[in-house]
Parts: structure tokens; sequence; C-alpha cells
């Protein structure tokens, strides 16, 4: 015996009753749920499609479909620093490194000769916030605006909007440099050179998770979850 249409859609159902949100996690969980229920029909072609789910679902654990949401949201973390390592370290090689090496440079520079070290290097962290508060909201809206278009929820949209978990990070970066801020006497010589090769580190890594993968990791996963787009 086969599902059919109407069972399938009854699947989507219960996979949403049982708070799985995301369509392409529904349609893996859906793939699973009926090949397991058809054999048990092979073997058992009696057996009612409700018990036969029960059956299939009880194989999940205590935590039902969690811990597939768990290792999904892992792997897409995954894939996304992935794309973001991919890209960053370009910026250490030719041609990108001759634009990181004046940028590093121009931060030196102006960090050093600076009668206001700690208000340039305040304005410097609240440009960081800045770009980074409007860029996560404006990327979240374009996200949600997909998706009431579409009517699905897709699981790589949010690690997006996450930054693939940067979020909680960038609170521990942000507390680093105010915490620079008291300590102004101190840097010179090589720590300032440090603090000029931090600053251009995150600058770049600001660049490329705000502006760059946001649209490359989108074209990277439809093609590794191209199955679930129809």
């Amino acid at each position: 015996m086969k599902i059919s249409e109407s069972q399938i859609e009854e699947l989507y159902t219960f996979t949403r009753k049982h708070f799985v949100e995301h369509y392409d996690v529904q349609t893996e969980l859906v793939d699973h749920l009926a090949n397991d229920i058809e054999s048990q029909w092979e073997e058992r072609p009696e057996l009612p499609f409700k018990e036969a789910l029960n059956i299939a679902f009880k194989k999940f654990g205590v935590f039902g479909f969690q811990d597939v949401v768990e290792t999904r949201i892992k792997s897409l973390n995954t894939h996304y620093w992935i794309a973001v390592w991919t890209i960053y370290k370009q910026f250490f090689t030719l041609p990108k490194i001759i634009s990181t090496v004046a940028f590093f440079c121009v931060t030196y520079i102006t960090l050093k000769y600076t009668p206001y070290f700690n208000y340039t290097l305040a304005a410097i962290v609240g440009a960081f916030v800045l770009v980074y508060l409007v860029k996560v909201v404006l990327l979240n809206k374009a996200i949600k605006r997909q998706q009431k278009k579409s009517g699905l929820k897709w699981m790589y949209e949010d690690v997006i909007g996450q930054l693939g978990g940067l979020l909680g990070l960038a609170s521990s970066i942000d507390l680093f440099f105010s915490r620079i801020l008291d300590f102004e006497s101190g840097f010179g010589g090589y720590k300032l050179i440090v603090l000029s090769a931090v600053i251009v580190a995150v600058g770049i890594l600001t660049y490329v998770t705000l502006f760059v993968v946001p649209k490359n990791i989108t074209l990277y996963l439809k093609e590794q979850y191209k199955r679930y787009y129809v």
C-alpha cells in the first residue's frame, strides 16, 4: 500500500501540531513517516493509518521531532559558517588583501594620531553597531515579507535572520570594545597594532555576514535543499 495525497496532508498537519513550523523540516519528517508507515503496511496491510503513524512517531523517542529540528539547525548553522569562512578568508589573499591592508593602515593611523582616542574608538564601535542593527532589522523584514508571500517558513531563512547564531556573539564583541575605552593610556606600540587588527577583522566579518553571505547563502542552501522547491 502507498500513502495517499490526503494522508500526506495529514502528515504535514501532524508535524505542525508537534511544533515543527519550517516547511523544509516538515517535508523531511513527512518523507520519513510516510516511508515508515508504508514499511509497516508491507507486513500488516490491515493496520489503520493513524495507528501506523503513532508507531512511527514513537520511534522518535521522548522528545519527538525536537531532536530532528535541533540537528537541522546545527547543520544549517555549520553550512552558514562554512560560507562565511570561505568568503572571509578571501580578504586575506590577493587581490582583496590590498584593500584589507589599506583598511588596517587607515585604522592604525587614525587611532595613533587622533587627540581624542576614546571618542574616535567610540565612533567606530557606534558605526559598527548602527550598521549591524539597521541591516539585521531590514534583513528580517525582508524574510518576513517573503514568508508572507509564499505562505511557507523555511529554516534556512531563520538561520540567515539570526546570522548563523552571530546575534549572541555580537553583544560580546560590543562589550570587548567598551572595555577598551577604559584603557586609553595603555594603547601604544604593538597593542595599538593588535587593536587595529581586531577592528579590521570585526569590520570585515560585519561586512561579510551582513551584506555578502545573506545573498550568497540563499543560493547555496536552495541548491542543497532544492528537492523542497517546486
